[in-house]
């Protein structure tokens, strides 16, 4: 991994859904290094799946990248 040094405090938080990344976005501004894995590097917004099934929507309106959260 590739995972840079510091002298803060980690959390680790395993998983990207919903919960998880709230809890990433409330470690935002604390004096923490917060390290997110997950096995895709995107979150999806499955309740919308259906639309892009039948065309309503594109898949990158229901997928976003974990990076840029």
């Amino acid at each position: 991994m590739n995972i840079p040094k510091s002298g803060l405090p980690r959390v680790v938080i395993i998983g990207g859904g919903f919960g998880r990344v709230a809890l990433a976005k409330k470690l935002q501004n604390k004096e923490v290094r917060v390290v997110l894995i997950d096995r895709h590097n995107y979150h999806t917004f499955q309740l919308l799946l259906y639309q892009v099934s039948t065309g309503g929507l594109e898949p990158d309106s229901i997928a976003y990248p974990l990076r840029k959260i």
